[in-house]
């Protein structure tokens, strides 16, 4: 499904949010990685799982600047538009899904919002150079972004969100999660001989989807079966060493 099949409900800026109506009261809100193409707005994440045939209403949110959340303004915007349309709807839980960028826009925002439960696909801890030296992905969009309110994933609430957060063992990945916060209801896990397109890798396999609903629909025994056949490895049991091995200089910038 593509941007245009999804009516626009807000745009400012680099700023775009679709709304996809659906028939049941739980509200997704899923955020857009970078994308493949620089001037080309990043397309919708997820539209098809989100959705569930229409079962879920969706807002698909995507910042053409790359911004990491950090564009001026852009969090106040976008809480705007999820409680607008949580009041419209009515809905019951409001659950944030993301990819990359995506992925850590959801986790940002999760500072600010009461979601349900966060889900995050290879999210990045920070974009910053200081902060994760060993990043050397995405430099035409990072050195655009003038001001950080969002430097780093911090401060996450667990005792009101529940967090899920997946990344590969290639060694760019591993920069990123090992700096995650850790604390109970933070569900972090690592999928063995993947890099940064672990969702990719998921869909392949025909494994993202359940994986994705059962985690949206609260089935914690079925995700961990989902898990377990995977091969996922909770962080604080991961071992880094030796290295993976994986240099993966064809992960793709979504």
């Amino acid at each position: 499904m593509s941007e245009a099949e999804i009516p626009l409900l807000y745009e400012k800026g680099p700023l775009r949010i679709r709304y996809l109506e659906g028939d049941g009261s739980d509200l997704i809100v899923s955020f857009s990685g970078v994308g493949t193409k620089r001037n080309v707005e990043p397309p919708p994440e997820f539209p098809g799982i989100a959705s569930a045939d229409r079962q879920n209403h969706v807002l698909f949110v995507s910042d053409k600047s790359r911004s990491w959340l950090n564009g001026d303004g852009m969090a106040n915007q976008i809480l705007c538009c999820i409680r607008a349309t949580v009041d419209h709807i009515n809905a019951e839980r409001v659950i944030a899904i993301g990819n990359s960028m995506g992925g850590t826009m959801a986790l940002h925002l999760s500072r600010l919002f009461d979601f349900e439960r966060v889900i995050a696909f290879t999210p990045q801890y920070s974009v910053m150079e200081n902060e994760v030296p060993e990043e050397d992905r995405w430099f035409f969009f990072r050195k655009q972004i003038r001001s950080y309110p969002f430097p780093r994933v911090e401060d996450l609430r667990p005792e009101t969100t529940k967090y899920y957060i997946f990344h590969g063992d290639e060694h760019r990945e591993l920069a990123h999660a090992l700096r995650f916060p850790k604390a109970q209801g933070i569900s972090h896990y690592i999928v063995p001989k993947t890099d940064h397109r672990v969702a990719a890798h998921l869909r392949d396999r025909g494994a993202l989807r359940p994986l994705v609903q059962n985690l949206i629909n609260g089935k914690p025994r079925q995700f961990r079966k989902n898990l377990t056949d995977l091969g996922g490895i909770p962080i604080l049991q991961f071992n880094p060493l030796p290295a993976s091995g994986q240099t993966s200089a064809s992960a793709a910038i979504i």
